[in-house]
């Protein structure tokens, strides 16, 4: 399968949705709540995608045989224990491109923009629950404390990768 990650433009925001809205409700149905799922529709996530595109662009897509099939956003972390510190705030992937190496090469992507902004260390947050946790663990992340996602007040777990 051909396949390459880049930049997101502003032109992406509606296929990003997609794999937005998709990916949440492949992945965390019975996880947060239903009426939170039905929230993710991908016309409002793409108009805000659009609207709030920024400036100081760190997000990615993933596109393989030429359609988005996955979404990645990072940059500096609110963690402040750590100094140059990145975080990968997001990162999404429509079931049908999950276990295949694709995560792995996102994460690798995250890290040499996290690297460019001068940051030598990360964190990953993933909500409890999310299956996407052992994957963190596997690629060497090391499980340092829950906190609460604001946005839907549920508990995250974050992991840590010390040298990047």
């Amino acid at each position: 399968m051909n396949y390459t990650i880049r930049k997101m433009t502003r032109d992406d925001c509606s296929a990003v949705a997609h794999v937005i809205s998709v990916s949440w409700k492949e992945t965390y149905r019975g996880i947060i709540p239903e009426e939170e799922l039905n929230r993710t529709d991908e016309q409002t996530i793409a108009e805000n995608s659009r609207k709030n595109f920024p400036e100081d662009n760190h997000q990615f897509v993933l596109e393989a045989d030429g359609a988005i099939a996955g979404y990645m956003n990072v940059g500096l972390t609110d963690e402040k224990e750590y100094e140059r510190c990145g975080e990968i705030h997001a990162v999404y992937l429509l079931k049908e491109f999950k276990g295949k190496g694709f995560g792995r090469k996102m994460v690798e992507a995250g890290i040499a923009e996290l690297k460019a902004m001068g940051c030598d260390k990360m964190v990953i947050g993933c909500l409890a629950g999310n299956p996407s946790n052992s994957f963190y663990e596997h690629i060497g992340g090391e499980l340092i404390k829950t906190r609460i996602y604001e946005r839907l007040q549920l508990p995250e777990n974050v992991y840590f990768f010390e040298r990047i």
